[in-house]
């Protein structure tokens, strides 16, 4: 476990499992994991220690998932003349979202209750994520006043601008199921089930290659803002970069030229749960 002395260990944990996964849990509970700087601090120290991971899991401790941005730390900081927004200058809740996005490892949101504003923002910057069916899912920045700044277009790129403008524009939460409908999850589970179904997703991710999977993230990424010509000399471009640092490529066309099954090789089907449990 982490502590202190790697600069978190209070408002952010970090575990590090076998066999090559990690799980960051954000532990202000009382404040629903809303991530004041001290907070993001230390997601950011943990972030930068688990490079040696291949996969991270990041999940709540208490209610909620994350809250967002510690909204009192801010208006406290502007009303004492400290807060200053510079043109060209750190927001540090893009700062710590831009290391989820650019970490070597495969990111899974494990949703264990609430994922709101900021908190949305995070669990769209994870490859993947899973949800308790206690999750919720919203963005109230119409509430206070504002547009949700983040939480905002990371929605519009990644759910249909309807389902999109309705969480905008209502501020209304939705639950975990409407989430997996329009695709804000890959799925959802009893409460219970969140962290070992996570864990269990986690481990089958760490049979591939580090540096395929680190390659494999960010060409998802890049992907998505190629045009389709643009996007095949792309692949072709991250193909040859993995095979230049990774041996894995030739150790599995040499273990299938031996009759060896692969990772990934075979009968492996994703089957959803039904809405009926069945």
């Amino acid at each position: 476990m982490a502590t202190n002395a790697n600069g978190y260990g209070e408002l952010v944990l970090l575990e590090k499992k076998e066999p090559g996964y990690g799980i960051i849990t954000l532990n202000r509970p009382d404040k629903r994991n809303a991530m004041n700087r001290a907070a993001q601090a230390e997601l950011r120290a943990a972030l930068d220690d688990s490079h040696d991971c291949k996969v991270l899991i990041i999940t709540g401790n208490g209610p909620a998932f994350c809250a967002g941005v510690d909204l009192k730390e801010n208006r406290e900081m502007r009303g004492n003349g400290v807060e200053r927004q510079y043109a060209h200058g750190s927001n540090s809740w893009v700062d710590t979202n831009e290391e989820v996005r650019k970490h070597p490892a495969a990111c899974i949101a494990a949703v264990n209750g609430f994922a709101l504003g900021g908190g949305l923002t995070l669990a769209h910057n994870c490859e993947l994520a899973i949800a308790s069916e206690q999750a919720q899912f919203g963005m109230p920045e119409f509430g206070f006043g504002t547009f949700p700044g983040l939480a905002g277009p990371a929605t519009i790129r990644r759910i249909l601008p309807k389902h999109a403008a309705y969480m905008i524009l209502t501020t209304r939460r939705i639950d975990a199921h409407t989430a997996e409908r329009w695709g804000l999850v890959n799925s959802v589970v009893p409460h219970d089930q969140l962290l070992p179904e996570a864990e269990a997703l986690a481990q089958h991710i760490c049979q591939f290659d580090p540096v395929l999977i680190d390659f494999g993230k960010k060409a998802i990424r890049d992907l998505d803002l190629m045009p389709w010509d643009d996007g095949l000399v792309y692949g072709g471009y991250i193909g040859n970069l993995v095979r230049q640092q990774s041996s894995a490529s030739k150790e599995a066309l040499d273990r299938f030229a031996a009759g060896q099954k692969n990772p990934g090789q075979g009968a492996d089907v994703l089957q959803q749960q039904s809405r009926s449990g069945e």
